[in-house]
């Protein structure tokens, strides 16, 4: 095999592979890139038994040359190894060629590399069939339904199915939802009636996949009961799903409540924000004090002393009530339902309350509150 390519392509399409390379992994293979240099142009592939991701950087992009003198081949090369040379190297172009499947030449004319390689046939079969439910959607609707839940997805491998964000196709909505078991986070979309399906997919996973979006309009996602695979640009990721049963979020958020806050999204950050450095702990309790008279938030510590902050703009329905809770959780509630303007909506002090945008009903988050005495 032996190609001359333009680095900076070559080297965002071995970014984009990296995303699939763990630092470690008991197959040595798993490690590597696999390069194959076929008529379509250099497809590079990656696995790391939770995800595969394989790119393609093709021959030309319009007028744009991207790869020549090429011959077909393929081989294995220590992903991290070769993604720091090309990052090291300085020209334009890098010329890369396999001698007896044993060592890769790699140069630009100035900076040569000898990397040790290996035969392609080790590599284990990826499996990138599209199956199931297949659909498209416009990236940035994924990357909102990502972005609005993953925060609240189990970070623990304690429970392996809360690492997860179930993304369920129903009735014409695309729903994504994550938990924690502490609260739980979810926001649907518009998708044809016709999808049917629930994948169990690791947030870490999806996350990853987002990032890659750059430069992208639509994604197509093939999902089946064994993988899920999203397509766009000249890349196709292929993640495994989470066995198990996902907590069924429709009766666990409730839809009759007692007590209603409406709030300045920043202020109510701000005020947490300030009231929360005296807490010693890593999840910092604050204490929400609502009335028809007023609405404050509050914080104490044994250790530190208190502080409190009066909220100047509020609307608020019910009696007195107070509630503690963990101050990130609630922080990233309110960011993720991206309003100025939020609604707090409670059962009573010590029952799950859930944190909405008055004006869109698309994303819900549901958050357990914390006894403090």
């Amino acid at each position: 095999m032996r190609f001359t390519i333009n680095k900076n392509d070559f080297l965002k399409g071995l970014l984009i592979a990296s995303h699939a390379i763990s630092g470690r992994s008991p197959n040595p293979t798993l490690l590597c890139f696999k390069l194959e240099m076929t008529a379509k142009g250099l497809e590079i592939t990656a696995d790391n038994d939770d995800i595969a991701i394989w790119t393609l950087i093709p021959l030309v992009n319009g007028d744009k040359e991207i790869i020549r003198n090429y011959t077909f081949g393929s081989t294995l090369i220590v992903a991290n190894l070769l993604t720091k040379a090309v990052q090291m190297m300085e020209g334009e172009e890098i010329s890369l060629e396999v001698i007896d499947d044993r060592i890769a030449k790699i140069g630009d004319g100035k900076t040569d590399y000898s990397l040790n390689c290996q035969n392609a046939e080790e590599y284990p079969d990826i499996d990138l069939e599209k199956s199931g439910n297949i659909f498209s959607i416009p990236c940035n609707d994924l990357t909102k339904l990502v972005e609005t839940t993953a925060f609240a997805a189990l970070d623990k491998n304690t429970r392996p199915i809360l690492m997860a964000i179930n993304l369920r196709g129903e009735a014409g909505r695309l729903t994504a939802t994550a938990t924690d078991s502490a609260r739980l986070s979810r926001k649907s979309i518009e998708i044809d009636p016709s999808i049917r399906f629930s994948a169990n997919i690791p947030a870490k996973t999806l996350s990853e996949v987002v990032r890659l979006f750059e430069g992208c309009v639509d994604v197509e996602i093939a999902a089946s009961e064994q993988k899920i695979i999203f397509s766009f640009a000249n890349t196709i990721v292929k993640s495994r799903l989470i066995a198990g049963d996902y907590p069924v979020s429709n009766s666990i958020i409730p839809t009759n409540f007692n007590y209603r806050l409406n709030v300045s999204a920043p202020q109510l950050l701000s005020a947490i924000s300030r009231v929360s450095i005296l807490s010693t702990d890593r999840a910092a309790i604050v204490k929400l004090s609502m009335g028809p008279e007023g609405v404050s938030v509050s914080s104490s510590s044994d250790q530190n002393g208190s502080g409190a902050e009066e909220i100047s703009s509020f609307h608020y329905e019910g009696e007195r009530l107070e509630v503690a809770f963990n101050a990130m959780f609630v922080s990233q509630a309110i960011k993720a339902v991206v309003s100025d303007d939020v609604q707090m909506k409670f059962i009573g002090e010590m029952k799950p309350f859930v944190v909405v945008n008055p004006n869109d009903d698309s994303v819900v988050e549901l958050i357990t509150p914390i006894r403090t005495r």
